[in-house]
């Protein structure tokens, strides 16, 4: 019998790539006969522009579909997460249908951390074993479950006194300050339905591996830790789930850099939705001038109110003129620095041997790109679990410093100092050490297989 699986990615990059990642793993590694990848998007042509020519090759073992959705009337409001669920949850009829029409009938079936009310869909449609697979680390996975199993009170208790979610066998998730619950309840509500679902699966995944978060995993493997909370549903690491850099590319950037020397360059970038206000652009534009360090900068329009804007801007901007920089700016940084409008090729740059340093949003794709690339970075944290990441990247790890978002505007003196220090001095090159470290760990991950070899027969 053909063994077929159907994988679901909610709206992003950041979901998209590891979901394809475990497609390609499943088909190489774990003896499926076929993988159908459903992508959901609100602009597909930029979503196929991203995920890059070599997967839109066609393969009748590996095919890619779009589940296009029109966002034109929806409320996008509040947080990224409550944006997100409800562009899920508008997509589910149209998902359930394209699963129905897959011929052969899936039999296993693994969906992202956002799309877990598709379980109850796809076990409407008899699909034998259904999975979460969670696009970001263990740690974010514990706290989504731990804090489910929680009753209103109790939470609410721990977030408005301490100011922290106190999670059984591994790190506590502290916040800058005690939260006033009230003001997160569509969040917390949301939050807390994602993790009683996540329960309900056969198997969750994780992008991770061992040696990054061994506490933490060591945790979910413990039946009086996060194992209770997770009712016998087994968490396997199976990261780190990035794209390769793609040899032999062409790209200007990727010129440029081959005419730099080693580890001297800093990549600035805020992943494909991250977006800085004005102000703060402006900042960021001085800084890096302070340094005198060269730099590749992919930059996007400022947004006021939203730092995640990018990821639903329907603009191409490669054309606009760059009129939002300091006056001046291009022309004083032309011989150290190259700034690229919207989008480039992060994986081939971080790959690069000139590039020795990474001003990064810490979305998890970005951070593990980072790793395994060894790349030390500067953690600038704009939204969801970005604080948490930088925390463990910065704090456990010792791969980062973290810049403080939590006073306002971080100002060029701030910016410039926390690049000298990483790419200059004697913590920067501790730091660099310590990921090229990691960077062997994640290559031994890779050559492994975390899921049982009979799981999926």
């Amino acid at each position: 019998m053909e063994l077929h699986g159907a994988l679901v990615a909610s709206p992003g990059m950041g979901h998209a790539v590891p979901i394809l990642e475990l497609g390609k793993h499943l088909l190489n590694h774990h003896g499926f006969d076929r993988v159908t990848v459903f992508l959901v998007t609100d602009d597909v042509s930029r979503s196929k522009s991203l995920i890059g020519k070599t997967l839109m090759e066609e393969d009748p073992k590996f095919v890619i579909r779009f589940i296009p959705l029109d966002v034109s009337g929806q409320d996008l409001s509040g947080s990224l997460l409550t944006k997100l669920a409800e562009m899920m949850r508008k997509a589910l009829p149209e998902i359930k249908s394209s699963v129905m029409e897959l011929e052969p009938r899936p039999r296993v079936f693994v969906v992202d951390l956002l799309g877990t009310e598709v379980l109850e869909v796809v076990k409407e449609l008899g699909i034998m074993r259904k999975h979460v697979l969670v696009t970001t680390s263990a740690w974010f996975l514990a706290f989504t479950v731990y804090m489910a199993s929680l009753d209103k009170q109790e939470l609410y208790k721990q977030l408005s006194s301490i100011g922290a979610l106190l999670i059984p066998g591994c790190s506590p998730v502290k916040f800058e300050r005690a939260q006033d619950p009230r003001k997160y309840i569509r969040e917390l509500a949301e939050s807390q339905r994602i993790g009683d679902e996540v329960i309900t699966a056969d198997g969750v995944f994780v992008n991770t591996w061992h040696s990054l978060e061994q506490v933490t995993i060591g945790s979910f493997l413990d039946p009086e830790n996060l194992g209770r909370v997770m009712r016998g549903v087994p968490v396997y690491p199976v990261g780190p789930l990035v794209r390769p850099a793609e040899p032999g590319l062409k790209h200007g950037v990727l010129d440029w850099l081959d005419l730099q020397p080693k580890e001297s360059v800093v990549y600035v970038s805020f992943g494909s939705g991250g977006a800085l206000t004005f102000e703060q652009t402006n900042e960021l534009a001085y800084g890096l001038e302070l340094t005198g360090h060269r730099f590749v900068w992919v930059v996007r329009p400022p947004a006021e109110d939203d730092p995640s804007a990018s990821m639903f801007d329907k603009t191409k901007n490669e054309t606009e003129p760059l009129d939002f920089l300091p006056n001046g700016f291009l022309d004083r940084t032309k011989d150290i620095g190259l700034v690229v409008r919207t989008w480039a090729p992060q994986e081939e740059i971080l790959a690069h041997k000139s590039t020795g340093g990474f001003v990064t949003h810490c979305g998890w794709n970005s951070v593990l790109e980072s790793i395994v690339n060894g790349v030390p970075m500067v953690a600038w944290p704009l939204y969801s679990e970005q604080k948490m990441n930088a925390r463990m990247v910065s704090g456990e790890l010792k791969i980062a410093l973290q810049i403080n978002v939590a006073d306002g505007i971080v100002k060029k003196e701030v910016i410039a100092e926390m690049v000298k220090r990483v790419m200059d001095e004697e913590e920067g090159k501790e730091m660099r050490k310590n990921v090229k470290e990691l960077k062997k760990t994640a290559e031994e991950a890779l050559n492994m297989t975390h899921i049982p070899s009979a799981y999926f027969t």
